[in-house]
């Protein structure tokens, strides 16, 4: 029987707290959390066991009629698209604000599905909140569910309620966890500065619209997480929000969302650098991408939007200029896409494939050895500070990145132009194309 895992979506107005009680659930906090009505605005999947058995959660931007139209037109199509897979929701209240006719509208749309319904009442973190709770059984339900997502209060009763109406209309078999299924999986994510397409591509691959989508710069505020299969590979296609100079950063939750496309790369086996390919690279590009191959991750960048760029350049052209822009980076194979006609679109996950190869490449030391040699006869140490530096032997330590141990006799005069010749020699010799090398020089004893 093929493994399900019951979706469970939560629905409400704009604060209250809904993203709060995601990130209690899952026990960690993987949305962002803030006082700004409408700051979920994409679907963040999420998974959780709950004695034994494991579910999908789903946190949904909310229903407001007061901000920017088109933003909220597409966030009612994604809560509508979640309840459609839903196998149970929670339609989250807040004991504050008291029961208002925009809830009633919500509750009497959310009874007509026939799906298990939970009515959670929000901020009940005293008794005198709790007396309040009269005026929401006007909703006509039979039981109201008084938590406090904040301080975790209610939230076992709820869940274990929601558990046991979930397995009264479904048989699924026990998954595995979400961390042990991470790490079987190869993780990409797509970075870049705000409004470069990171999401319409990642749209494109999925042949859906999983994310909202919008001209607007900073739509995508959280990471988002989707599960795919390409080549025969579980992927996790990580898709973040934009990454922009701290000059620029105002609001918290700006800085909030830096921080997230950061975890986001640490999280990564591969990143993906969206770069407007109309605009060209910037100085936060080059950084962005010093930050991912700091951090050990295997790059790819992606010039998106070539349908806008000019007639007459070439894309072996404007792929020399992306590398005389960010030369440190220049081991990185650069793909030339546009997710508004589709243009290579699956050669982006085909190349970020060939990439995860080349980080988990690994070398025999005798292999090794013997091209080293030649590198180093190639090119030889002379004495440095009246030292005849030498390089005995060279060792990979171990893979992702690719991490090499070098012996010498004086490591510390090794210059760094030689460590560079060293690098780009070996990438010669081994490939390790979109890899990161690290070079460790040792003392040899």
């Amino acid at each position: 029987m093929q493994k399900i895992k019951p979706v469970i979506s939560i629905i409400g107005r704009p604060n209250v707290g809904k993203s709060t009680l995601f990130n209690r659930i899952l026990g960690y906090k993987k949305a962002i959390t803030e006082d700004t009505p409408g700051v979920t605005r994409d679907r963040n999947y999420g998974e959780f066991e709950y004695y034994g058995n494991f579910y999908v959660l789903v946190d949904t931007g909310g229903f407001d009629s007061t901000s920017q139209e088109t933003i909220t037109g597409k966030i009612r199509e994604q809560i509508e698209a979640s309840l459609k897979e839903s196998q149970a929701i929670i339609f989250l209240l807040d004991v504050k604000d008291g029961l208002i006719p925009e809830d009633i509208t919500i509750y009497e749309n959310l009874r007509r599905l026939n799906k298990p319904l939970f009515c959670v009442v929000n901020k009940v973190d005293s008794g005198k909140r709790e007396l309040s709770l009269g005026e929401f059984y006007e909703l006509g339900v039979e039981r109201l569910y008084p938590i406090s997502a904040l301080h975790g209060i209610g939230v076992d009763e709820l869940l274990e309620d929601i558990a046991f109406e979930i397995n009264r209309n479904m048989i699924f078999h026990e998954g595995k966890r979400g961390e042990e299924k991470e790490k079987e999986s190869i993780k990409i994510t797509f970075v870049g500065r705000p409004n470069t397409g990171k999401s319409s591509i990642v749209n494109k691959i999925l042949g859906s619209e999983r994310m909202i989508v919008s001209e607007i710069p900073g739509t995508t505020r959280d990471a988002i997480d989707t599960e795919i299969e390409f080549m025969d590979k579980g992927i996790i296609l990580i898709d973040t929000a934009g990454l922009r100079k701290k000059s620029k950063i105002v609001e918290k939750t700006e800085v909030y969302s830096v921080a997230s496309a950061i975890k986001s790369i640490e999280r990564a086996d591969i990143v993906n650098l969206i770069i407007d390919a109309k605009e060209g690279v910037s100085h936060q590009d080059g950084s962005i991408a010093h930050t991912i191959a700091s951090r050990g991750k295997g790059l790819c960048i992606v010039l998106n939007k070539w349908d806008l760029v000019e007639k007459g350049i070439t894309e072996e052209e404007i792929k020399e200029m992306v590398m005389e822009k960010i030369p440190h980076v220049s081991y990185c194979p650069v793909v030339v896409t546009s997710a508004k006609t589709g243009l290579n679109i699956e050669k982006i996950l085909e190349t970020d494939l060939e990439i995860y190869k080349e980080l988990k490449k690994r070398v025999p030391t005798s292999e090794l050895n013997r091209s080293f040699n030649e590198i180093t006869k190639e090119v030889g140490l002379s004495y440095i500070k009246g030292k005849h530096v030498k390089i005995f032997y060279i060792h990979q330590q171990k893979i992702m990145p690719p991490t090499f141990i070098l012996f010498s006799n004086h490591p510390e005069l090794i210059p760094e132009h030689y460590k560079r010749y060293i690098e780009n020699a070996l990438r010669r010799s081994f490939g390790f194309v979109g890899a990161p090398i690290r070079l460790i020089f040792r003392k040899k004893r």
